[in-house]
């Protein structure tokens, strides 16, 4: 996703993911209470024929979709809000009613060929650069060649229940969106936001985790999807994302499911488990 894309994407729709109602109705404007500061009577409207939003509580700054996840995530750079978007909106493009048909068309993701790992030096380089090998890549993913419109992409995908969860070292995506399991022995349960969680738990921890289960969700709106497996286990850890959603969706989880625990302070102080991965002096070493 680019931010004209992104600018495209409908305010209103985005916000009903983030589990985010309007308190009031009036014609062409949605009111909401702000959904990044405190206040008790809703100032944040939404207009819903020019897709802008805008929060009279706050020196009536406004814009589109990208403004307002700069706001709710201030330390975020562009790119990465660019892919929180993604994280959000999943594959399901909700376009302003103004967007042309057209738009979803360019969007849908046409699976070429996949390869296994370890034939294509540009995508061994971003494994190297996350801190993954190839091995351990191996053993979840492939090597996705795609297509979107008329150009030709290739990335690490790792199969999910509908399609490809995939991302390169430009973009993430996928060509239908699910969670993806991995099944092991039925006693223990990880269940990871994204691949190269897993990916990095994996390389540091083989040995000790060789027999259990694995669970990507792939996006946070797969949720409802991994919670009917949840309950299938009598140990699940929980490592998810250390940013707003992801502690939301832990409390939620830890009080909706008595097995599960919550492993992100593990990796306190970094955005994920593979960010701390990455940043470890430990890096590499498998215990």
């Amino acid at each position: 996703m680019n931010i004209k894309q992104a600018s495209e994407l409908s305010i209103i729709a985005f916000l009903e993911k983030l589990g985010i109602r309007p308190s009031k109705v009036s014609g062409d404007s949605y009111f909401y209470h702000s959904p990044y500061r405190k206040e008790n009577t809703p100032s944040f409207k939404v207009s819903a024929s020019k897709n802008l939003w805008i929060d009279f509580g706050d020196n009536n700054y406004g814009g589109k979709v990208l403004d307002l996840v700069m706001k709710l995530k201030p330390g975020l750079s562009v790119s990465d809000a660019l892919h929180y978007i993604e994280d959000i909106t999943g594959n399901s493009f909700s376009f302003h009613p103004q967007v042309s048909m057209e738009k979803e068309r360019e969007h849908k993701i046409v699976i070429r060929s996949v390869k296994a790992i370890g034939s294509n030096p540009a995508l061994m380089d971003y494994l190297l650069h996350r801190k993954v090998s190839a091995e351990t890549a191996s053993r979840f993913c492939m090597e996705v060649y795609y297509s979107i419109g008329d150009k030709k992409y290739f990335g690490i995908g790792n199969k999910n229940e509908n399609g490809w969860a995939i991302r390169n070292a430009y973009w993430k995506g996928s060509s239908a969106q699910g969670i993806s399991y991995y099944p092991g022995e039925g006693k223990t349960l990880h269940m990871f936001e994204g691949i190269f969680d897993l990916l990095s738990f994996y390389e540091r921890k083989q040995k000790d985790v060789e027999p259990d289960d694995f669970l990507v969700l792939n996006s946070l709106s797969n949720m409802d999807a991994a919670r009917k497996i949840l309950g299938e286990f009598p140990q699940v850890n929980l490592y998810l994302d250390n940013d707003i959603q992801g502690k939301a969706w832990t409390k939620r989880l830890l009080k909706d499911f008595s097995q599960c625990t919550d492993q992100s302070g593990k990796y306190l102080g970094h955005k994920d488990l593979n960010d701390y991965h990455r940043k470890s002096k430990s890096v590499g070493v498998r215990r």
